[in-house]
């Protein structure tokens, strides 16, 4: 669950032995995580009358690490088995262990709570959700949209360690074509409609991830914490222009504006930075261990944070006038989210993901 490095990714950088965890990689994730429950707080903030400070918008692009991340912990983790056929199987079911039943637990979840209210989803929504099925159209709960992605990067790397030759052009084909959208939305002409889906910036945040852990798989950098002090700043000077001039996504299923295009790709750059940074700090700084948990339990918190974030509202509208005006609300909000995304990593998750593991993955020989 936790991120770890393959054999020849731990020989020939950071030293660590099998299985040690990345700590201050994990810390990132969770981070990253309660940055979009803190987002998503402020983005509720009208619903129990509290305030809603712009500068908090930021906390949406935890995604764009993620997405990063997950770039680099695919390469990391498999990028020695490219060409290894037989590994195929074990991918593809490490993958779906990860992904699929915490997401099917809370997407059948929602929906039978919002049925218990009056509210049913669409069963269409419900099958969209739970397939992963490229599309434009909403999630249930909304945060699963990112997961589409994943699920699409997951595949090709499916296809380039099972088919080297073709995976390789599929993701060089990818990779183009995701650049050449960038020409044609700065053009004022971009591919529309589900096609934009694939063609998106997102796809050059995963490479940025990879070439992170190629340029980490070569070399042993000296540990310093200079990189990941600039990766910083550059994120915070970032996020300041964003903020004053306004730039960003028109919504989820834009894939087509400048916002949408070159932000996420500088973002994108500089979130690789940034895990350069937390890779050179790796063997100088021991971080806490409830930053670790938090990291494994991020996928949780992300995608039940929202729909406890629907119920905490009610507890925070009732707060007085004063907590609101100070932000108690958005505290509540934010914690809650966090804690039952803690809750339910302990209770379903990590049970259940052991238990597939055991069941499904061929034991490795002593």
């Amino acid at each position: 669950m936790g991120v770890t490095l393959s054999k020849r990714f731990r020989r020939t950088t950071i030293g660590i032995t099998k299985g040690i965890k990345l700590r201050t990689v994990e810390m990132a994730r969770g981070i990253a995580a309660t940055m979009v429950v803190l987002f998503h707080a402020n983005a509720s903030a009208d619903e129990f009358g509290g305030p809603a400070p712009g500068w908090l918008s930021f906390g949406e692009h935890g995604v764009d690490f993620f997405f990063v991340l997950s770039g680099f912990i695919i390469f990391a983790a498999h990028g020695d088995e490219i060409g290894e056929a037989k590994v195929g199987r074990s991918y593809l079911l490490k993958r779906g262990i990860r992904l699929l039943p915490l997401l099917w637990f809370v997407v059948l979840g929602w929906a039978a709570l919002r049925a218990m209210m009056g509210l049913m989803p669409p069963l269409d929504v419900i099958l969209r959700s739970m397939t992963l099925i490229p599309s434009l159209e909403p999630t249930l709960p909304n945060v699963a949209w990112t997961l589409r992605h994943e699920a699409l990067f997951y595949l090709f790397f499916l296809v380039l360690l099972i088919r080297p030759a073709f995976g390789k052009a599929l993701f060089a084909l990818w990779f183009f074509a995701a650049a050449l959208q960038l020409v044609l939305t700065l053009l004022g002409r971009p591919v529309t409609g589900v096609p934009s889906f694939f063609l998106s910036s997102f796809a050059l945040d995963f490479l940025a991830g990879i070439l992170v852990a190629v340029a980490h798989r070569g070399r042993a950098f000296s540990p310093t914490a200079m990189p990941l002090f600039l990766a910083i700043v550059a994120l915070i000077i970032a996020f300041i222009v964003q903020q004053h001039f306004g730039i960003k996504r028109t919504g989820l299923s834009d894939y087509v504006s400048i916002a949408a295009e070159y932000w996420t790709l500088l973002l994108g750059l500089l979130f690789a930075f940034l895990l350069h940074g937390l890779l050179r700090i790796e063997k100088r700084w021991h971080v806490p261990e409830w930053l670790v948990v938090l990291g494994g339990a991020s996928y949780a918190i992300y995608l039940v944070h929202t729909i406890a974030n629907s119920l905490l509202q009610r507890i925070a509208i009732g707060l007085p006038s004063t907590l609101i005006a100070w932000g108690v609300g958005h505290m509540v909000l934010l914690l809650g989210g966090v804690m039952v995304g803690i809750i339910v990593h302990f209770l379903f998750e990590k049970p259940v993901t052991k238990a597939l593991r055991t069941r499904l993955l061929p034991r490795v020989a002593p």
